[in-house]
Formats: structure tokens, C-alpha cells, sequence
């Protein structure tokens, strides 16, 4: 097997997984089908965009008319699919339903895994339940690895590449400890388990918590995936987070209970809706009234093909999102159709240096900043850590000038452009012992000289002039700690706010009485007392820095 890396954004990676020759890229989807009853037959999977299935294992040993056919044709002929196919051990069952013993041996259920030809494997590992206690979940987690190890002396094919799965519940020691000691085991994929129960209880915190804490201490070079991850709305903040791949059955088990996925809306009742949010093929040719007059079956097929039709175009969107480095953007969009998600997404902020690692240097777009989210990005914690630590103020200064960020960003501003001119052809002071910076609401304080730079010169954002917001508090922490850190380079400082300015348009507007930028004032004038004010033209500013 080989994973190569194409392209990322944030945790995610666009990558491409190659094996027995054939080949899938992540992130991607497998969609659960039964072994033997479908109203979806898996060689149809293909047309929804599908380039791997998971299948049940365990079903097919247990029946034993089944297991000769399955053993007899292999798995592949057998499904009619001649993509990736993963199967599970039966491990799930054992989750789902709780049960405190297993009727199959690991040594038989693995072994028939190989036998059938399984590209992907699961060995049978002891899923973690949510609400175990300490002790069970460790004893639990302490028999998977030890099958792990048992499992790499009695592989016998070399085309089977397994599914390590990395347990501990809602015990991240136990998790980070199973994700370590499951590291150093030769696996194909990464897989974490005992999170389906989370789902379906909409826990994406949780779950959320615990990807990031595997992402943390796995083996950086092998896929992620995510057993049981199935609801489109979370596919984009998982793989943002470092899911590469997931399995779900959810596209035909909500489809039974005539539950229909949408992206902006979450999942819909069928008898809720008048009209489909969707142009797929099955929403385009039926109308809601029109299905639910339909046979239970047929109902259900269709239902099952539009989740899976949504399920694959949200892939694509996602693969899309990364290669122009917009997922970020995907993310806050598709987290507001529902509260739960707004919660998981809130982990963002305490993981800042986990994702600035992996955030790109540059990008060939620049960043759209629309809600209030979005002050959590590592693109701007990176800047804040590289504005203190490594950033120096010109020698030769003396007097600083903070001037606000208009409607259009820095020096293409109309109106930076004439208060520029005036400075630069100033008969008052030197220009080289001026220095000039700009506030930001998204970046705090910019000097002059990088405003030009990625991303802060390439970025739009919305108007924000309330002093409870994210960004007005972010920023405001951001120019202070600047100030306090440089504040003795300047003898003197001069903060501007306009009366009114010329937008893009050459308009004259006033300029907001409310705007952010009033927030320096304090601290501005904590640091250079007497040697600091506010004023509305820089002709003032410039006699005010005359003055002895």
C-alpha cells in the first residue's frame, strides 16, 4: 500500500491510496453495505462517486451457506465490486450492542478475512464504550493492542493491509496511550473506534476531541479514519481536523426512517419538506409528496440515493476546498446548521499551535474572514506568535503613526493614499524616523512594511464595531502585547481617526464613531502618557511630534 500526500489545508490531506491495483483518494467515504441484502447493489456504488465499500465480515462467517460462497467466488466477485473493499471483524456488533462476550475467536475471524480477500481487514479489537469506567476501558484497550501484535505474527497474505483501531472512550490518556503503542505496530490505516454512539447523539465535541487527540500522537505518514462517521454536515470540520478517511451506514439507515441529508438544514424528515434543497437526480425527477406516496422499498432506495449522492458531492466539495486552500471557509459555513457543531468547532481555539504547524506559508487566495469563527484560525495565531517573536521596528524611528484599515486594505486604500503623501512629503520631521502601522480588527496592529504580506494584505473581512465581539477582543490583546513589547522604540505616538474618509468609490463617508480602533486608546495612552494622543489629520500628528 502507498499513501502519497497531494495537497493540504489545515489538518486535512488530499492524498491518494494505492494498492492490489487500485486506488482511492481521501478523503473519502466507505459506504457500509450489507453482504447479502441491498436495495443499493454494490457494483451500483460506483455511480455515486464511491471508490471503496466496507462489508460485514463476521455476517458472512456466521452464515454458513453464505461463507461458502463468499469463500468459494472471494469477496470481490462475490459483491461484483471491483474497488477497495474493507471489512470488519464484528467488532462492531459486539459495540453497538454492548455485549460482554464474543462467539468467534480473533485467530478465525482474521484469518477468514484474508481468506476472502479482504483489501482492508479490521482485527477484532474490543471496542471502548462511552461510559466505561477507567479500569474497564484500560483493560479493554490493553487486550486490542495485544491482539495488534498477535495479529502481525499470524498475518499470512501481503495484499491485505490492515485497520489498527485506536480506542479509550472519553479516557484521552488511555487514547493518547493506544494511539502511541498502536503507532508502533505496522498498520495500513489508523482507525478511531467507539465513536458511533457519540454520533448519533450529535456529541461532535466529543468526537472531535478525541480525532484531535489521536492527530496529536499518531504516526504521522498512514490514513486516519473514522469508524462510523456518516452526516455529511460534519464531514468538513472532521477532515479539517485530520480525518482521512470514515465508513457509514447512515446514508440507508436514515433513509429507513425517511430522514433525508442536507447540508444547510441538517438531517429533514421527508414529511417536513415541500419542495428538495437538491439538484440530484432523485431530487430533480421526485418531489417529497411524490416519495412518500411510493412503496416502503422504493422509498427507501431513493432516500438512500440521495444521501449518498449529497454524502459524495460534499467530498468533492471538501478535495476542492483544500486544493484552493478555502476550507477553512467550507468549515464555518457548513458548522452553522447546527449548535452542536458551532460547539466542536470551539476546539479550533484550544489546538491553535497543533493546526499552525501544518498551516501553508502562503496561498494563492487570499482569505475571507465572515463570522466570528473565524479569529480563531491558525493563519492568524501564526501571525500574532511571528509579529512578537520575531518581528524588529526600523532603527532610525522615533515617532509612530497608527492609521485605521479602511474599506480597502493598506496603501490601495484612496485614502491611505493621501495621508501617505502627506507624510512622506512632510517639511515637519524625517520621514526615516517616522514609522507607520495600521489596526486591524482581524490582525490587530500590521506595520507599514507588511502589509503587503500573506495573508494580511489579502483578506476581506465584515464590518465589526461591537466591543463584546471575538475579533474586537482578539485584536485589542494582540496590539497590546505589541505596544508593550515595542513601545519604547517610539519617543512619541499619534493614533488617527478621521472624521471621514474616501472609500474605493472615491465616496466621502464618515467614519464610524463606534469603529474598533478607539479601543487603543487606553492602551496607548497607558504606555506613552503625555506623549500620545488622538487625532482626526495627520498634519496634527506631524505637529505634535515638532513639539519639544
Amino acid at each position: 500500500m502507498k499513501f502519497e500526500i497531494v495537497d493540504v489545508d489545515a489538518l486535512a490531506r488530499l492524498g491518494r491510496i494505492s494498492l492490489n491495483g487500485k486506488e482511492m483518494i481521501t478523503p473519502n467515504l466507505f459506504p457500509v453495505v450489507h453482504p447479502s441484502r441491498n436495495i443499493i447493489p454494490p457494483q451500483n456504488l460506483k455511480k455515486f462517486g464511491a471508490q471503496c465499500l466496507f462489508t460485514n465480515a463476521y455476517i458472512i462467517y456466521k452464515n454458513e451457506k453464505l461463507r461458502a460462497q463468499v469463500l468459494h467466488k472471494g469477496l470481490h466477485e462475490y459483491l461484483n465490486y471491483d474497488g477497495i473493499i474493507a471489512t470488519d471483524s464484528g467488532a462492531f456488533q459486539q459495540y453497538m450492542y454492548n455485549k460482554d462476550s464474543f462467539d468467534l475467536d480473533a485467530t478465525t475471524i482474521e484469518r477468514f478475512q484474508e481468506d476472502i480477500g479482504s483489501d482492508f481487514p479490521v482485527i477484532l479489537d474490543i471496542p471502548v464504550q462511552l461510559e466505561d469506567s477507567f479500569e474497564v476501558a484500560k483493560e479493554k484497550v490493553n487486550t486490542t493492542i495485544e491482539r495488534a501484535k498477535d495479529n502481525i505474527s499470524r498475518r499470512t497474505r501481503q495484499d491485505c493491509y490492515w485497520f489498527g483501531p485506536l480506542h479509550g472512550g472519553t479516557h484521552f490518556e488511555l487514547l493518547k496511550e493506544s494511539t502511541i503503542e498502536m503507532s508502533k505496530l505496522d498498520f495500513g490505516i489508523y482507525a478511531v473506534g467507539g465513536i458511533v454512539k457519540a454520533f448519533l447523539n450529535y456529541r461532535f465535541d466529543l468526537t472531535t476531541q478525541i480525532l484531535l487527540t489521536v492527530k496529536r500522537h499518531v504516526i504521522p505518514n498512514k490514513p486516519i479514519h473514522m469508524f462510523g462517521l456518516g452526516l455529511p454536515q460534519y464531514f468538513s470540520l472532521a477532515v479539517a481536523c485530520g480525518c482521512d478517511l470514515m465508513d457509514s451506514a447512515a446514508y440507508i439507515l436514515f433513509a429507513k426512517e425517511n430522514r433525508y441529508f442536507t447540508l444547510s438544514t441538517g438531517t429533514r424528515k421527508l414529511e417536513e419538506l415541500n419542495e428538495f434543497p437538491c439538484h440530484c437526480p432523485i431530487c430533480v425527477k421526485y418531489s417529497p409528496g411524490e416519495l412518500m406516496k411510493f412503496e416502503e422499498d422504493l422509498r427507501i432506495q431513493l432516500i438512500a440515493k440521495h444521501n449518498l449522492y449529497l454524502s459524495f458531492s460534499e467530498l468533492k466539495t471538501i478535495r476542492q476546498a483544500i486544493r484552493e486552500g478555502n476550507l477553512w471557509e467550507l468549515v464555518e459555513q457548513r458548522i452553522r446548521s447546527h449548535p452542536n457543531l458551532v460547539k466542536a468547532a470551539s476546539l479550533i481555539k484550544r489546538n491553535k499551535p497543533l493546526f499552525e504547524v501544518y498551516e501553508k506559508i502562503y496561498k494563492n487566495h487570499g482569505r475571507l474572514y465572515s463570522s466570528k469563527e473565524s479569529i480563531e484560525r491558525p493563519l492568524i495565531y501564526r501571525y500574532e506568535q511571528k509579529l512578537l517573536n520575531n518581528y524588529r521596528p526600523p532603527k532610525e524611528v522615533k515617532y509612530f503613526i497608527i492609521l485605521p484599515e479602511l474599506d480597502v486594505k493598506g496603501k490601495t486604500s484612496p485614502m491611505v493614499i493621501k495621508w501617505l503623501a502627506e507624510i512622506d512629503n512632510n517639511e515637519l520631521i524625517k520621514r526615516d524616523q517616522i514609522h507607520l502601522a495600521f489596526y486591524s480588527i482581524i490582525y490587530g496592529i500590521i506595520p507599514y512594511e507588511l502589509i503587503n504580506s500573506f495573508p494580511m494584505g489579502q483578506c476581506e473581512t465584515s464590518p465589526t464595531y461591537g466591543t463584546n465581539d471575538g475579533s474586537y477582543q482578539n485584536s485589542i490583546e494582540t496590539a497590546e502585547k505589541f505596544v508593550d513589547k515595542f513601545s519604547p522604540t517610539y519617543e512619541k505616538c499619534g493614533l488617527l481617526i478621521p472624521d471621514f474618509y474616501l472609500n474605493q468609490f472615491e465616496e466621502l463617508i464618515q467614519f464610524p464613531e463606534n469603529h474598533l480602533i478607539h479601543g487603543l486608546n487606553i492602551i496607548l495612552r497607558k504606555a506613552y502618557k503625555s506623549n500620545f494622543s488622538v487625532f482626526s489629520q495627520i498634519k496634527d500628528i506631524l505637529h505634535f511630534f515638532k513639539e519639544k
